[in-house]
């Protein structure tokens, strides 16, 4: 199994788009950077919506987590997943391996270190981009709390932020990889999974627009969205009360061991038609 995992790991990192999305990842954060420096213009330097270098990181990934990191899972499953499936070339991986099971789970922890490398170098690189180009700033207002924290303060709860978008990425990535498996071309999957990211963006707003109340159901229902978790769930979670915190990691359970278990029977009874 280890032997496995390293091949497809390798395999992924073969490819030079995987190359292309980690080289991408300092100029994505600078664009954030230069978005974020117009808009301290007109916003009071004691807002949370004020960014510095002490919740620059937070900020840039809640920024590009919906955009960005969706997108990257999604061309990084329909290679490691799709093409492989459809073009053939999962024939050859099959001699290293005993069961089609075996190459499922290898293929998807391969697909999860990959993403969790790129938060990990996305968050390097905020630090050092958010070093020289954001303002420094000694009391930091994040939001959904009441007071203010210092640098190293910030510098945790973005860890934090980091770990809990991971999870989300992990939900993302499990229906990103059950789009994959089904899919008869890399076109069709990045396409189907673009239709998904966008009907995740769109169902919460249609859900407030059509509520006749907007409460905590209201809100509930917006978060059964992965999208929605990202944009505004994170934060909530995270904050000073831990808003819809347990319900939020309930719905990303609940798409992960979903999702993963029907991609997982879907993949290992396809060995039959390869």
């Amino acid at each position: 199994m280890k032997n496995l995992f390293v091949c497809e790991f390798e395999r992924i990192w073969s490819k030079k788009s995987t190359w292309f999305l980690f080289l991408l990842i300092p100029f994505v954060i600078f664009a954030s950077g230069k978005y974020y420096l117009s808009h301290n213009i007109a916003v009071d330097i004691a807002s949370a919506e004020f960014t510095s270098f002490g919740n620059f990181p937070a900020a840039t990934i809640q920024e590009q987590l919906i955009t960005f990191f969706n997108a990257s899972a999604l061309l990084i499953i329909a290679l490691a997943i799709t093409e492989e499936y459809r073009t053939g070339e999962i024939r050859m991986v099959l001699i290293r391996c005993k069961s089609f099971g075996h190459l499922f789970v290898c293929k998807i922890f391969a697909i999860f270190t990959t993403i969790f490398m790129m938060l990990i170098t996305y968050f390097i690189c905020s630090l050092i981009i958010g070093y020289f180009l954001m303002p420094w700033v000694d009391n930091i207002k994040i939001f959904y709390y009441d007071g203010f924290f210092t640098i190293s303060q910030s510098f945790i709860y973005a860890l934090k932020y980091y770990s809990y978008s991971f999870i989300t990425l992990l939900a993302f990535a499990s229906v990103g990889i059950f789009i994959g498996i089904i899919s008869r071309s890399i076109t069709t999957a990045i396409g189907s999974g673009v239709g998904f990211l966008l009907f995740s963006l769109i169902y919460p707003q249609l859900v407030y627009i059509f509520s006749s109340t907007k409460g905590v159901g209201t809100m509930k229902i917006q978060l059964l969205s992965i999208t929605h978790i990202q944009h505004m769930g994170i934060a909530m979670a995270l904050g000073e009360r831990s808003l819809f915190l347990d319900w939020s990691t309930l719905i990303l359970v609940v798409y992960i061991v979903v999702f993963i278990t029907i991609s997982y029977v879907i993949f290992t009874r396809s060995d039959k038609n390869i």
